[in-house]
């Protein structure tokens, strides 16, 4: 199934477009997840400023059926609210295109409007587009073909000449090639966190974004549990059960997230050591919960 990227939800599977001159205003993002050949889930969520109105999009395709999964969740982060809303889906067999949702802020100065990618649903069919074409080959005339039973023969033979000589002055002809190992996610998520330091192009916000993002990767990775997709409430609660993580790990996690959702959603200007503060939470955690192996300092 084809499911449309999030990412990033960055977050990280997420299909999301921001308007910049307005962010200030509402953001609004919408992401697929749990999809099977009978249906998945979508789920919207936006960001928005409380001063104004707001009228949040909910999906209409046709052959699709959208149920709301409970209520709507609001939190409030910083001077902003981020409502989060769950659909359950369902349809017939086929490919389907969740166009583009709009939301609209109303406020004293007129109104703001963001909205997401268009996403793309097939259940129970292949994507379309990766199955091969078929095209029409021109028979050409008859040609002189190559004698290929008796040059095959003599070639045979030579070869096991070259082999028999090789093998005679060669003792170890063959070498073992292993494959490279898989980058661990804890190496993941620090090599790309000190890339995003070290890019001098990078604003607050983007920083603030990819720290995000990098974080929800690697407790996905890492913790089995869909964080790229979630809230930081909802990871918050799930690493709270969570009894096998050291005492630390949960502050961490939250100072790194409620920190990064005030500078994306409530616009907060970092102060002079806000990213060497959770970098230090970043690397603990990191440090805490990486996968050991018996090579392992």
């Amino acid at each position: 199934m084809r499911s449309g990227v999030l990412g990033l939800l960055v977050l990280g599977a997420c299909a999301t477009e921001e308007i910049s001159a307005e962010r200030a205003a509402v953001m609004v993002r919408a992401s697929l997840s749990d999809e099977s050949d009978a249906g998945g889930s979508l789920k919207i969520q936006t960001a928005y400023d409380p001063t104004g109105e707001i009228e949040i999009p909910t999906p209409d395709v046709e052959g699709l059926t959208f149920i709301p999964l409970g209520e709507a969740v609001i939190e409030a982060v910083g001077n902003r609210e981020v409502v989060t809303q769950i659909y359950v889906f369902s349809g017939t067999k086929g490919s389907y295109t969740v166009p583009a949702m709009t939301a609209t802020w109303r406020g004293d100065d007129g109104d703001v409007e963001a909205s997401t990618s268009p996403l793309y649903v097939d259940l129970g069919v292949p994507a379309p587009g990766r199955e091969g074409e078929i095209f029409d080959i021109d028979n050409p005339g008859r040609v002189w073909t190559v004698p290929w039973v008796p040059i095959l023969a003599i070639g045979g033979v030579g070869m096991l000449m070259l082999g028999g000589i090789v093998l005679a002055f060669r003792k170890d002809w063959r070498t073992e090639v292993g494959e490279a190992p898989e980058e661990p996610p804890d190496r993941v998520a620090l090599r790309r966190w000190e890339a995003v330091r070290e890019d001098a192009s990078l604003d607050d916000f983007e920083k603030a974004k990819a720290l995000s993002s990098i974080f929800r990767d690697y407790a996905e990775a890492v913790l089995g549990f869909p964080a790229s997709a979630w809230t930081s409430t909802e990871i918050l609660a799930r690493l709270g059960t969570m009894t096998q993580l050291a005492e630390g790990n949960v502050p961490r996690a939250r100072r790194l997230l409620r920190a990064t959702d005030r500078v994306k959603y409530a616009e907060q200007k970092p102060g002079t050591d806000f990213f060497s503060d959770l970098d230090s939470d970043l690397r603990a955690f990191v440090s805490a919960t990486r996968p050991h192996s018996w090579t392992d300092a």
